[in-house]
């Protein structure tokens, strides 16, 4: 009887890196985002403005978005289970 893949004692079989290509890809968009947004913006944040960079704003609204939707989710929760 045959068995397919390794057999104990004998290494694994070498294949495509698949997980390290797709953290390289990413590592890479990563650095092109800092450096394609290290442009300084002047923003108004209702009350006071300031003048701070373009990647720190995008972080800043992905963080409010992740923000809200998280208590948006609770909120729904509580109307479901009352």
């Amino acid at each position: 009887m045959s068995t397919q893949g390794s057999t104990p004692g004998t290494p694994p079989a070498k294949g495509t890196p698949w997980k390290l290509i797709v953290f390289g890809v990413l590592a890479v968009y990563a650095i092109l985002i800092v450096v394609l947004n290290r442009k300084q913006v002047e923003v108004s944040f209702v009350f006071f403005s300031a003048e701070i960079s373009l990647l720190v704003l995008i972080l800043l609204c992905v963080g409010i978005g992740f923000a809200a939707g998280y208590l948006f989710d609770q909120l729904r929760g509580r109307r479901t289970s009352a």
